[in-house]
């Protein structure tokens, strides 16, 4: 009797070792080379709103990121974060995040937001205090379609979620061109064209929807099957921040 009192004594020390060993951990940050330098300055990330005022009439659209880049003390914490300001009439282009997927929640509105399932548009008309999820890789983009400034916050479920904008991508990263004219369906002058006029795109920021279509209605409704959501992407040189380069 002894010894079974003993055998299982030492099973639930056992079990209790075990369950110590698998208890959840943090992933250690990137510390400093010298551990005393390690205060509360190194968790803490102050530029996340400044330069993001905006207003209604620059036609902007801006974005601040804390991403492991930015803030290394994300690094290992599955966790990232964006502010975005949209000044009237602007557009998020079509993206993906393929490392994330990405909550949006609406401080200021309104904003039109979209994404793209499989062969599906999915669309919403946000208003301040509404939510959005963004699934991991699906293209998606935002809208101000309202005549003030729209304001959101976006969480990410990784330190570096990876941005990689549609417009740039396909045509400034060297796909020859008779591969562009046959998924588009088009000639080699509408993709001369569009290559054009994304130079001083890739330079600045967006333009807003009541100036010149950056891309034909016909591309664009074959990118995303536009007639279900209504949307025109335009883009400008104005800005002096982009949302192409997330790492």
């Amino acid at each position: 009797m002894a010894i079974a009192l003993g055998f299982r004594r030492l099973l639930l020390l056992l079990a209790g070792v075990a369950a110590i060993q698998h208890l959840p951990r943090s992933a250690p940050p990137a510390t400093p080379a010298d551990p005393a330098q390690i205060n509360g300055t190194f968790f803490t990330y102050t530029r996340l709103i400044g330069g993001l005022a905006g207003d209604d009439t620059a036609g902007k659209f801006t974005v601040s990121k804390a991403t492991a880049a930015e803030f290394p003390a994300l690094l290992g914490q599955s966790v990232s974060f964006a502010a975005l300001v949209y000044e009237p009439g602007t557009v998020n282009p079509l993206h993906i995040h393929p490392r994330a997927s990405e909550l949006l929640v609406v401080a200021q509105g309104p904003l039109l937001v979209g994404l793209v399932d499989g062969g599906a548009v999915h669309t919403a008309a946000l208003e301040a205090g509404d939510a959005f999820v963004f699934p991991k890789g699906m293209m998606h983009w935002q809208l101000n379609n309202g005549s003030g400034v729209a304001r959101a916050f976006s969480a990410f479920g990784s330190a570096s979620p990876g941005t990689v904008a549609l417009p740039a991508a396909l045509f400034e990263t060297g796909i020859d061109d008779a591969v562009l004219e046959r998924s588009f369906r088009t000639d080699e002058a509408t993709v001369e064209e569009l290559k054009h006029d994304l130079q001083p795109v890739l330079k600045g920021g967006f333009q807003p929807v009541r100036q010149k279509p950056l891309i034909s209605v016909e591309l664009f409704h074959s990118l995303t099957d536009g007639r279900r959501c209504g949307c025109t992407l335009c883009c400008t040189s104005s800005s002096s921040s982009s949302v192409w380069p997330w790492v």
